[in-house]
């Protein structure tokens, strides 16, 4: 695994767009923990779960919503977009950190998200 400050411009290139995501790491990896993570969504009161890997520059995410629906890599990007609209650069300033931390210590980077209210500006 890379060293943090790595991990974290690799992931912030993810999700700005800048480089591409990885299929054949979200088939090493992340593809066997689709049901562990599915299931813990079940658990939490959590309104989706964001899941990311970094690892020699290639980069692989999933989203699973509320619904049990699943978005790897692109789809996952999009749908993170659709959900935080106007949030998501700062959404992503917020949680990058939190992720690149979680997979410095060789973990899955997983964040639960929760729902607010739209505003009405």
């Amino acid at each position: 695994m890379s060293n943090k400050k790595k991990i974290t411009a690799d992931l912030q290139s993810a999700l700005s767009g800048q480089s591409p995501l990885s299929i054949d790491l979200y088939v090493e990896v992340l593809a066997d923990y689709e049901a562990e993570l599915k299931a813990s969504l079940d658990k939490d009161a959590d309104d989706a779960l964001l899941c990311m890997l970094a690892d020699d520059g290639d980069v692989a995410m999933m989203v699973i919503d509320w619904d049990g629906s699943i978005y790897r890599n692109e789809n996952a990007l999009k749908k993170l977009r659709a959900m935080w609209r106007h949030r998501f650069e700062a959404n992503v300033q917020t949680l990058v950190p939190i992720l690149s931390t979680h997979i410095s210590q060789k973990n899955l980077g997983v964040a639960g998200i929760k729902w607010l209210p739209a505003s009405t500006d």
